[in-house]
């Protein structure tokens, strides 16, 4: 049982109306569960959800899906190494003890994908007891998952336990056995919700709210190292391809769901005011990709200058047409070499030509931090403008394609409202402090 979690993965599989979708399974080849993956890929509303006011009743998108989906792989590969057959144990009416919700607990504060490092099968008697000391620290050091993946693993084993009472116990005629196994649900539902609601105080990782996304230098050496002809760049081929994506992912704070949608006919070459089109269209049947391109957003137009607008014509019309299977489809970028060339490039595609432009420049470089990066050149655009906050903050949730309650923007502006309360505390405390200068000053 020991290397368990090993036979278990995740894939993505395409039905035959082009749809795809994740299952948990085992060997490669077997579902793990039928009752975990109909309940990956259904509706996830239960009758206990609380709060799902305009909540749709299709199933999630395939990118929550697949977040899902390893959620549920490691609550599936811990329990089985523990010999507790979840589908069972709420078929019988018995759920999981107090000690065995805390031990799942704890076991998802670390960073693991199947909870193997946690157990061992050799025990060493040690006598030392500066080495015993040594052994205790190593063993409490290990590194902690964030708040919102702890909360968010935990949730999931409260949603699909909920899935499984569903299942077998929901809305049956009241019986003495009934009324036992709902006692115990309820029991159960109040003691997780207490670990859920207490995740919030468990972060040990603090953001310093006065450290912008990325430094003004760093930046700027960035800006400089995409280009095609910088000498920095640290691509052999496909530089054209390479400065265009992160351009737009720089100059329009769009997602990297975005690029990957974007397809020619979504360019609009307006003299005076070019732009794309940021499209919803999920399920899309043209997007052969094994995970489809997804924008979470709402549809939107996306304004590009005429220099970027430029470069993509230049692109689709030299690099993207030499590329035969190119002709297959509508989106503009693609894979330039391989077998895949020609087909739409795919979202690890995008992250690794991120990752490496970052190290070329020596930071840990990520899509979401230049989406971070462009709220904060908005903000400072918008201010020097002489934009009011109220317009500023308008203009920003139309151009990131937030819904009109959305708080997105007091995440992405933590940087600025750092900067000035610490100008104004500064000031009050200038007022307030005695001068220690001489008496003559």
């Amino acid at each position: 049982m020991v290397n368990f979690g090993k036979n278990i993965k995740v894939n993505i599989y395409r039905d035959t109306m082009g749809y795809s979708f994740p299952l948990v399974v085992r060997s490669n080849v077997f579902p793990a569960c039928l009752y975990l993956n109909a309940y990956l890929n259904g509706n996830h509303n239960s009758p206990f959800s609380k709060g799902n006011k305009g909540s749709s009743t299709q199933a999630p998108s395939l990118n929550t899906r697949i977040k899902y989906a390893y959620e549920l792989k490691i609550l599936y590969c811990y329990f089985t190494k523990k010999d507790i057959n979840l589908v069972d144990r709420v078929a019988d009416g018995e759920l999981l003890s107090r000690v065995e919700v805390k031990d799942f607990v704890r076991a998802c504060k670390l960073y693991t994908d199947d909870n193997a490092s946690q157990e061992s099968s050799n025990v060493t008697s040690i006598t030392d007891k500066r080495i015993r000391d040594a052994i205790h620290a190593t063993a409490n050091s290990h590194s902690q998952v964030s708040a919102h993946t702890f909360r968010q693993r935990l949730i999931r084993l409260r949603s699909y336990i909920e899935y499984l009472y569903v299942c077998h116990h929901y809305d049956q005629a009241s019986t003495e056995e009934n009324a036992k196994t709902d006692d115990k649900f309820r029991a159960f539902q109040l003691y997780i919700n207490k670990f859920i609601s207490g995740s919030r105080k468990d972060n040990t990782i603090t953001k310093d709210a006065f450290e912008p996304a990325i430094s003004t230098d760093k930046f700027f050496e960035l800006l400089e190292t995409i280009k095609e002809s910088s000498p920095k760049n640290p691509f052999k081929s496909s530089k054209l391809r390479n400065q265009i994506i992160m351009q737009i992912l720089i100059d329009t704070g769009v997602r990297v769901g975005a690029v990957l949608k974007l397809k020619i006919s979504d360019l609009v070459d307006d003299w005076d005011n070019p732009r794309f089109l940021l499209t919803r269209t999920p399920d899309d049947a043209t997007d052969t990709r094994r995970i489809p391109a997804a924008n979470k957003t709402k549809a939107l137009s996306i304004s590009v200058s005429s220099d970027l607008m430029k470069l993509i014509k230049l692109y689709v019309s030299t690099m993207r047409v030499s590329r035969s299977s190119a002709h297959e489809h509508d989106f503009v970028f693609v894979s330039e070499k391989g077998v895949t060339s020609g087909q739409p490039i795919s979202y690890k595609a995008i992250h690794k030509l991120v990752d490496k432009f970052g190290d070329a420049v020596g930071i840990n470089l990520h899509p979401h931090k230049l989406r971070h990066k462009w709220n904060e050149v908005f903000t400072d655009k918008a201010e020097e403008a002489g934009f009011e906050p109220a317009q500023i903050e308008d203009m920003r949730k139309y151009s990131m394609g937030w819904v009109e309650d959305s708080k997105m923007a007091q995440t992405y502006n933590e940087f600025k409202l750092a900067v000035k309360v610490q100008e104004l505390s500064a000031k009050n405390q200038c007022k307030s402090v005695p001068s220690l200068g001489g008496v003559n000053e």
